[in-house]
């Protein structure tokens, strides 16, 4: 763990791997993964209206300057299963002032209901409680998506009782 976020918060120090998935930052040969996921009406359900193409396109290109950047402020990771992405996990917000950091995922619907958003988002979790000291850890999500709030349940997040839709790991 470190006490220098900022010496931390570089995208080169986010590849994880575990039995099944690599982690790493987004490449620019990612479009693809990344077009599919956020206009894709079924998994934007619960996150916000699906893009079109090329606001899509747009945003992926703004995505890649941001896990550029040193440190980063938003930090987008390709999770993949032998070599394909299937989905993607993010560090949208952290704070080292305050030791926060918030995550979230999304994967293809294909790739949804085999376990893989449990050993990603636990991936990604534990790099970021190796990296940044006494890190908490928090995502937002839509009340109504049983499946993300199970996920993060069963990860250790808990609900904030001040706001609704909102779950916390704390260090341990």
């Amino acid at each position: 763990m470190t006490e220098d976020w900022a010496k931390a918060a570089v995208a080169d120090h986010f590849v994880f791997q575990t039995a099944r998935l690599v982690i790493r930052p987004l490449l620019p040969e990612d479009q693809q993964l990344y077009l599919a996921l956020y206009s894709s009406p079924q998994v934007m359900a619960f996150i916000g209206p699906p893009l079109g193409v090329e606001k899509a396109k747009h945003s992926f290109q703004i995505a890649l300057r941001l896990n550029a950047k040193v440190p980063f402020k938003r930090l987008f990771l390709a999770v993949c299963q032998n070599g394909q992405p299937i989905g993607l996990c993010a560090v949208n917000q952290w704070s080292a002032h305050a030791a926060t950091a918030e995550v979230g995922l999304m994967l293809l619907p294909g790739w949804q209901r085999q376990g893989y958003a449990s050993e990603a988002l636990l991936a990604l979790q534990q790099g970021l409680q190796q990296l940044f000291n006494a890190v908490q850890i928090w995502a937002d999500m839509n009340p109504n998506n049983k499946a993300v709030i199970r996920l993060f349940t069963t990860a250790g997040y808990s609900a904030d009782p001040t706001q609704p839709g909102r779950y916390w790991l704390k260090p341990i």
